[in-house]
């Protein structure tokens, strides 16, 4: 049980993990309660000075950043992530199960070696240092994992530097899914304006239904569509320049309302 006096606001860093996870999804595998099991675990780790099992929290944080962003890639650019995953493969025995092709969950890549999914993100330019790096934190993870007789994380000070190189991965991942978000957004945006999506007259539920619970979109990746500009779009298509405007303003409004902006 979470302690009552348990302040979420005092553990480093964890405000901004939470930020590039998705806000709200629905969907059959329950993130949201698996994200907020494993925030519990960091915060009641913290609070004790069990800073190694903290930092395990962590890493299952960025795990499902990782498994989230894999799967928007799969939605964005199906062609060239069809491509990429022609030599995917499975854990021994699992061949059977792993099928993400037409991926229904994010948590479908947890059958798939941790280190394999990185080399998806090729296809958003991420570098081969980048790759390489994680690859490191999954070793460095589980190298701490083993029974080893000693705990690598004991003071507040390693537990930090630990945690900003995985803030450090995930700033990079999401800055090179920049240009995949806005694409994604531009599509949708168009698709809104010409009444391909039925049943939403206002533009809030669209963005709540479609955009945070179905395409499982994080805080900083919905401030990415707000802060891109609709003049581009409005120059191709004249006849949704309202349409398009009265979406930008209820985009904005929502941020606010929420507090992200």
């Amino acid at each position: 049980m979470v302690p009552d006096t348990l302040d979420y606001t005092e553990v480093p860093h964890l405000q901004e993990l939470l930020s590039y996870l998705p806000i709200n999804p629905e969907d059959e595998e329950d993130i949201v309660n698996y994200v907020q099991n494993i925030t519990n675990l960091i915060a009641v780790n913290y609070k004790y000075g069990q800073y190694q099992f903290a930092y395990f929290g962590v890493h299952l944080l960025y795990m499902t950043y990782i498994y989230c962003t894999a799967w928007k890639i799969g939605q964005i650019e199906p062609g060239r992530y069809r491509d990429a995953i022609v030599f995917a493969r499975a854990y021994n025995g699992r061949e059977r199960d792993l099928k993400i092709e037409e991926a229904d969950s994010v948590f479908v890549y947890s059958l798939m070696p941790e280190k394999e999914i990185a080399k998806l993100f090729k296809i958003i330019d991420l570098d081969k240092s980048q790759i390489s790096l994680v690859e490191d934190l999954v070793d460095t993870r589980n190298d701490m994992a083993h029974a080893s007789g000693k705990f690598e994380i004991l003071t507040e000070e390693s537990y930090d530097v630990k945690v900003s190189s995985v803030l450090s991965s995930m700033g990079v991942i999401h800055r090179c899914m920049d240009r995949l978000i806005r694409k994604w957004y531009g599509q949708v945006l168009l698709s809104f304006c010409k009444g391909e999506y039925e049943g939403y007259d206002d533009p809030k539920d669209f963005i709540v239904e479609q955009m945070i619970q179905t395409f499982k979109l994080s805080t900083n990746e919905l401030l990415i569509c707000n802060e891109m500009s609709v003049s581009s779009l409005i120059t191709e298509h004249r006849g949704y320049e309202a349409k398009l405007k009265a979406f930008k303003k209820a985009l904005k409004e929502y941020c606010q309302e929420m507090g992200y902006i």
